[in-house]
């Protein structure tokens, strides 16, 4: 039995560590566009939110600049590096577990058509409701995403849907859509417990998995 009757994960540092990949396209753009280049340090910091307004807002460059960093990431990644990502320990059998008892939705900034094709290849399509990402013009906010997931799970009750995801963004969208929250420490974002201010916390996917049934 569990108080939900949803749950919307986020994707990359909830389920996956999908950083390497990342990092590798993000450095391979930064070349190709003549930008300096970044520590992968702060690269991986950037991870969750989208790479590209954290690239550009850094370089203090604007609209234009994010869309041509964006093309270029987005084809380098998909075409090379969409693949160089793991499902952290234990989400498999915490997927499985959940079937029946509660839906299970992703909701990620990760554009939809990336996400489907990495969702089948990681054998994760099947444990999920619904999977949701960003659209291919890059318009749609985590807010926006996770309440199109909200619509396709189908649950009336707001109360009853909580999110699970590693930064602030995740946590901020949560609230905007009046669900309840739950923070990782294990991912790209929150460093520790401290740093989740809405919601509860989960230090590793056991953890989680106890919070979502209890």
């Amino acid at each position: 039995m569990s108080a939900y009757e949803a749950v919307i994960f986020d994707l990359d540092g909830t389920l996956i560590d999908s950083s390497e990949g990342i990092i590798l396209a993000a450095e391979e753009t930064l070349e190709a566009l003549g930008y300096p280049s970044i520590e992968r340090d702060e690269l991986r910091s950037y991870i969750g939110p989208p790479i590209g307004e954290a690239i550009t807002r850094r370089n203090g460059l604007g609209s234009d600049d994010l869309k041509r960093f964006n093309d270029v990431f987005r084809g380098i990644y998909k075409n090379k590096y969409l693949m160089r990502a793991n499902v952290y320990p234990g989400v498999m059998d915490m997927l499985s577990g959940l079937r029946g008892i509660i839906s299970v939705g992703i909701a990620t900034n990760k554009r939809e058509d990336m996400t489907k094709l990495l969702l089948d290849d990681l054998g994760i399509s099947p444990l999920c409701d619904a999977a949701v990402g960003l659209d291919l013009e890059g318009k749609l906010k985590k807010k926006d995403i996770v309440e199109k997931c909200v619509s396709a799970l189908g649950t009336a009750d707001r109360k009853r849907i909580v999110m699970a995801g590693d930064t602030r963004n995740d946590a901020e969208a949560a609230k905007e859509c009046g669900i309840s929250f739950i923070g990782v420490t294990y991912g790209f974002g929150f460093r520790d417990r401290s740093e989740i201010t809405y919601g509860s916390a989960a230090d590793d996917v056991q953890s989680l998995r106890d919070l979502l049934l209890i």
